[in-house]
């Protein structure tokens, strides 16, 4: 079998890996280019509304097929680690323990209890890893994620601030050590009091009740906020409204009814402005 020398077998190699990082610099160029000619200006439009099922319990608890937004929530997540002593879990008796991950279950126990004290507050701790973990040792690691949420930037910035108290008081206690990094944070967007008084003359104009609330998830008119006047109209979601589920849903009824909000949105526009 005849085999190229190792020179020549490196340089072609090199080559490729140019090629590719040409191309892709190239496509990665050609596609900023497209993005930037689809720019439009703020000016040339009144505002951005904005249609999604609710994710959430509240239109079905209440038995209502439609919701105006009043605020998409303030968000911040974090990324935290806290380090103890990994130990054998039969002769390590439990006060002389330093375990990581008996640390952050209190802090998670203690972030759900701070949020529950407030009005649309929430708190998650939706990932917890022990590195190296073992049936039988004391984690010595424990890694985890936080996500803050709330209808105000203030309201927000103190349940972080009250979180992270809590987590140094713990870690104190425990005498154990931990790390705590910020890894987004998000505004909130409240809606534009002229266009959530439109959704909610429009679902009024149907004969449902008016019911205002807030939306603990993040959606584009979050962005759009940014630049232009936005609000927002939320679909019942069935099964308890649950969502990030396979059983998320909404019904075509429902569905309709939104569509016909729009439309009572779309029509008072065409009216002359009192």
């Amino acid at each position: 079998m005849c085999q190229a020398p190792a020179a020549q077998t490196a340089a072609s190699g090199a080559e490729a890996n140019a090629r590719r990082n040409a191309e892709g610099s190239a496509a990665k160029a050609a596609l900023l280019h497209a993005i930037a000619q689809l720019k439009r200006d703020p000016a040339h439009y009144l505002g951005f509304v904005e249609i999604h099922i609710e994710q959430g319990p509240v239109l079905h608890a209440l038995n209502l097929p439609l919701g105006v937004v009043s605020a998409i929530n303030a968000s911040v997540r974090l990324s935290g680690e806290v380090i103890g002593t990994p130990s054998h879990a039969g002769t390590t008796p439990m006060h002389q323990r330093l375990d990581a991950a008996c640390t952050v279950a209190e802090f998670m126990l203690a972030l759900e209890a701070r949020a529950a004290q407030d009005a649309d507050s929430v708190a998650t701790v939706g990932q917890l890893v022990v590195p190296g973990g073992s049936v039988n040792v004391v984690p010595g690691r424990c890694q985890f994620s936080v996500d803050l949420r709330a209808p105000s930037n203030a309201q927000r910035d103190r349940l972080l601030a009250d979180a992270q108290v809590q987590l140094h008081h713990i870690c104190q206690r425990r005498q154990v050590r931990y790390t705590l990094q910020e890894t987004l944070r998000a505004s909130a967007a409240p809606s534009a009091p002229a266009w959530q008084a439109r959704w909610e003359s429009a679902v009024a104009a149907l004969g449902l009740p008016v019911q205002v609330l807030p939306s603990g998830a993040g959606h584009d008119a979050m962005k759009l906020h940014t630049v232009l006047p936005q609000a927002m109209l939320f679909v019942r979601g069935q099964n308890a409204g649950i969502s990030h589920n396979p059983l998320e849903s909404t019904t075509s009824c429902d569905m309709q009814l939104a569509i016909d909000a729009f439309s009572h949105l779309l029509h008072q526009l065409t009216q002359p402005t009192p």
